[in-house]
Parts: C-alpha cells; sequence; structure tokens
C-alpha cells in the first residue's frame, strides 16, 4: 500500500502522486532509455498513442474549481477522467476518478459517486464544451527501486510527446511523469535526482490541462497566495516542520510559471513571497538543526529570491511608484523617458529571472530539497535539541518561539519616532520574520484571537515596506541618470527623478503621524498566544 512519507498512514487509493520533468526531446530519450530506467524495470514497457479531448463549461468553471475533465480515446477504448485539486507545483497530489465510456461523448451520469458529489449543481451535461485537445505518443515503464534503507517503491515512468492544441493553435509536449504506484513520495525525487545526472531537466509546475488552458485562452499563468495553513494542535513539532516546509514550496513552485510569464507583476513578486517563507521556517525551526545544514538549505534558497530582487525592484518601481506621478502629470516627456528607461531595466531583470528558473542549480536544489523533507532529513542533521522537540507538541514550541520574535520587533521600534532609516530597516524586517512565524501558527488558535493582532501587524509591515519601496526608487532613479550616455537624455531623466523624489519625499513626511500611530497600535496590542 502507498503511505504517505514520514508516516505510516495510507494515500487515498485515489490519490495520485507524481511529479513531471521538461526537457529536450533529445535528452528526455536519452534519459528513458538509460540503464536508471532500462535496468530496474520490472517488463519491456508500452507503448500507446493517447489522444484526450478537455471539456469544460463556457465560463470554465470546472477550471475554477481545480477541476480537469476529460475523455481518452486509447485505439477503440474510451475513459472518461475527473481530476481534482487540479493546482500548480511540485509534485501533485490529485484525486482521479475513471469510467469506460461506449463512444467519445461524455457521459457524466456514469461517474462514480465520489465525482458526481463533486459536480452536483456545479455543471449539467449539456454545458459542456471542448476546450483543447492533446495528442501523445506515451511509452511506459514500470520501475522498481529499493533505496539504503531497503525500502522497495515502485513508480510508473511515462516518456510524452506530442502536442496540445485549440483553435488552430498548437503546443509542443515533451515531459518524463513519474507516478508513485508504491511506497514513499521521496522515492519519487530520489530517481529525479539520479534521472537528472544524465541531461538536464525542469521540474514542470503545470499540468497538461493547465497547459492547455492557458493556449485556448491566451492568458497570463495565474499567481498564486500562500494557503492558509491549518496545523493540528496535537501535531509534534516535527509534523508542523513537514507541514510548513511543504506548504512553502508548493506556493514557490505555483508561481513559477506566472514568474517566468512576466506579464503580472504579482508573479514574481510571490514567488519572492514564497522562498522568503521558505527560509523563515529554516529560521523558525533553525536551532533545532545544525548549523551548517541550515546555511546550505536556507543559503541556496537565498541566493535564489536575490537573482529576482532586480526584476521586483523595477516591478513596483514602474507599476507601482511612476504610475501616481504619471496620472497625475499626463504627457510629462521626462517621466515617460524614465518610465521607458525603467522598462528597459525591467525586461533585464525578468531574463535572470528565467535563466535562473532554467539552471541546472535551480531545478537540482528543488529537488534535494524536496527529498529532504519526504525523507525526514532532519532527523539526520538534528542538535541535541532539535532531537528533543522534534516529538514535543508544536503549540509549547510555538508560543515560545512566537513570544521570542514579538519580544524583539517590540526592542527593536522602541522610541520609534526618533529612530533613523537603518533602525526602522532592522524593525520592517523584524515584523516581516514575526509575520511569517505567525503565519505559520495562527491556524492553532481560533480567528477571533489572531484576527486583530495579524492586522495590525500586517498594517505596521505594510507601511514599512512602503518607505523600503520609495528608499529602492530613489536608488533606481539615479542609477538610470547615471547610466545615460547622452547629455539631453541624462537631463531629462535627472528632471524627472528629481520629480519622483520630491512627490514621496513630501508622501513620507504627510505620513509620519500615521506610522508612528500604527507602531503605537502593534506594540501596544494584545498578543494571541497564551504563553
Amino acid at each position: 500500500m502507498t503511505t504517505a512519507a514520514g508516516n505510516d498512514s495510507p494515500i487515498d487509493p485515489d490519490a495520485e502522486i507524481e511529479l513531471k520533468l521538461s526537457g529536450q526531446p533529445e535528452a528526455l530519450e536519452t534519459i528513458f532509455a538509460s540503464p536508471t530506467i532500462c535496468d530496474n524495470s520490472t517488463g519491456r514497457g508500452v507503448t500507446r498513442r493517447l489522444e484526450n479531448v478537455y471539456y469544460d463549461t463556457r465560463d470554465q468553471r470546472l477550471r475554477a474549481r481545480g477541476l480537469a475533465f476529460r475523455v481518452r480515446r486509447h485505439g477503440r477504448s474510451y475513459v472518461q477522467t475527473l481530476k481534482s485539486n487540479d493546482t500548480e507545483g511540485l509534485v501533485s497530489y490529485r484525486g482521479e476518478w475513471e469510467t469506460p465510456l461506449a463512444s467519445s461523448e461524455p457521459d457524466l451520469a456514469v461517474l462514480p459517486v465520489g465525482a458526481l458529489e463533486i459536480l452536483q449543481g456545479l455543471v449539467s451535461p449539456e454545458e459542456l464544451e471542448t476546450q483543447f485537445t492533446t495528442r501523445v505518443r506515451r511509452r511506459v515503464r514500470r520501475v522498481r527501486l529499493i533505496d539504503q534503507k531497503g525500502r522497495e517503491s515502485l513508480i510508473e515512468a511515462a516518456l510524452d510527446s506530442g502536442t496540445i492544441e485549440t483553435r488552430g493553435d498548437r503546443m509542443p509536449i515533451a515531459e518524463i511523469e513519474l507516478e508513485l504506484l508504491e511506497g514513499s513520495p521521496d522515492a519519487l525525487y530520489s530517481l529525479a535526482l539520479e534521472l537528472d545526472k544524465l541531461a538536464p531537466l525542469r521540474i514542470e509546475t503545470r499540468s497538461k490541462s493547465a497547459l492547455g488552458y492557458a493556449l485556448a485562452s491566451g492568458q497570463a499563468p495565474a499567481w498564486h497566495k500562500a494557503t492558509a495553513l491549518a496545523l493540528d494542535p496535537r501535531a509534534t513539532v516535527e509534523e508542523a516542520f513537514r507541514q510548513i516546509l511543504r506548504s512553502c514550496v508548493q506556493h514557490w513552485c505555483a508561481n513559477e510559471a506566472a514568474a517566468l510569464d512576466g506579464r503580472d507583476p504579482e508573479g514574481v513578486h510571490q514567488l519572492r513571497v514564497a522562498i522568503r517563507r521558505l527560509r523563515s521556517a529554516f529560521s523558525v525551526f533553525g536551532h533545532l538543526l545544525e548549523r551548517n545544514e541550515r546555511k546550505r538549505l536556507s543559503g541556496e534558497a537565498g541566493r535564489i529570491v536575490n537573482g529576482f530582487g532586480p526584476a521586483r525592484d523595477w516591478d513596483v518601481f514602474s507599476t507601482e511608484l511612476l504610475a501616481p506621478i504619471d496620472t497625475a502629470r499626463p504627457g510629462d516627456p521626462d517621466l515617460a523617458r524614465l518610465l521607458e528607461a525603467a522598462q528597459v531595466e525591467r525586461q533585464r531583470g525578468y531574463e535572470a529571472v528565467r535563466a535562473e528558473i532554467g539552471s541546472h542549480a535551480y531545478t537540482r536544489y528543488l529537488l534535494e530539497l524536496r527529498l529532504w523533507i519526504e525523507a525526514g532529513g532532519w532527523r539526520e542533521h538534528a542538535t541535541e535539541q532539535g532531537a528533543h522537540w522534534f516529538d514535543q507538541p508544536i503549540v509549547a514550541f510555538a508560543e515560545k518561539l512566537l513570544a521570542k520574535r514579538h519580544r524583539k520587533a517590540r526592542k527593536l521600534g522602541r522610541h520609534f519616532a526618533r529612530l533613523s532609516a537603518v533602525e526602522r530597516h532592522r524593525v520592517r524586517i523584524a515584523l516581516k520574520k514575526l509575520r511569517y512565524a505567525c503565519e505559520f501558527f495562527d491556524g492553532l488558535y481560533r480567528k477571533k484571537e489572531t484576527k486583530p493582532y495579524l492586522a495590525s501587524l500586517k498594517q505596521m509591515q505594510d507601511r514599512l515596506g512602503h518607505l523600503n519601496d520609495v528608499a529602492v526608487a530613489e536608488k533606481l532613479a539615479l542609477r538610470l541618470v547615471d547610466q545615460a550616455t547622452v547629455q539631453a537624455e541624462r537631463e531629462s531623466l535627472r528632471m524627472a527623478a528629481g520629480l519622483v523624489l520630491g512627490w514621496y519625499a513630501k508622501g513620507v513626511a504627510d505620513a509620519e503621524p500615521e506610522l508612528t500611530e500604527a507602531w503605537h497600535k502593534f506594540s501596544h496590542g494584545a498578543p494571541f498566544w497564551h504563553g
């Protein structure tokens, strides 16, 4: 029976646990023919040609609910499938219900009870319309592996090559899909890391249905905020740590496509938030881990997120800070020139984002990180304190940690009205760390207890964040002036930069009373934890 890594509870038998890897078609062919796959296969494998027609309502209600509904033709046979929780991420844990059909026409009435319950009141048969079609040549092998602990896993490896088609548009497909049939999810990452040694790979965070919907609509990939954590108060520190790390990685991977696309600035913003949440999790639980192990995991995440910084800085500069000035002064030629120069830098920032996401180091880190999470790598690298705490209740740990971070933020913000810009920056960082910790643990408490404190904390963090954005904008504007090589352009940019600096200098001064009042409200507010 398939079990969840790190515990002995069985995974829902209707759940599909898979990891998708994309790459150049020739590289994938080499990997699939390698001894890593062939020598561990349980048989010769099979080849299928599959045609999948995906259906939805005109307003795509199924997609909005995280559902994918298709009819697959294999030879003369037809099968309809409903998949739930069809979300973007590193590994898919999805419900899946299949029923055979006599023809290519979908028939909702013959779906299993679980699927009918999901669709009840959501869609009627006559509303279904074709959205897109996938045509794939699939080669399948079942791979049996034995890890260093003697545990067996059975993984189905499928090499898919083909196309997604809709209304005359076509997108190539080239990916290896690893689906766990027996064993623990960490086996997927162990195998993926072995395959990654053979040829360059990239984790495909979107399902074929997500790719098909994107092709059909032409819309930018959706960005996602972090899903609220619902930690069980009875959970141990170890169980909570794993759940928090999984959430951070899922948030990360769910925003990768939007960051790569670049049309919506929120994509790269949420990607950076996700990685910062991950680093914050390593900080929260850091004293339970060996220092070198913590530095290794958090340090590489820090390197990655820093590479995304320029794209985000220029996004904020162009779309948030210059926009209100441009609205107030429409047609200003100096502002237009400044915005044009900023857009050039923004494009360079996104080129760096795409280069990083496409790098081997990026893929390798994500695979190694997820293997570490699923295999419980903290046990191997625990401090004496960690070995004690991992089996303790999470509530006691959380309250001790939250109280410590709350005290530190208040201490740094003492005499707030008299603090320098550098000192306020330290307060902002402390508040950010406190907020991440609160978001990790607030599910342990009742909403009416956490809501006032978190609202006050968010308000204070947002205000200080705006000050930081203004400080960064000043540096960016002056950089554009310094980079200009033509005297007339430099003078024009200097005029626009002066306008921006003056605009926000006045705004910062005007907002000072509200800022100090927000600090007073936060620092005197009652924490929601009970320690």
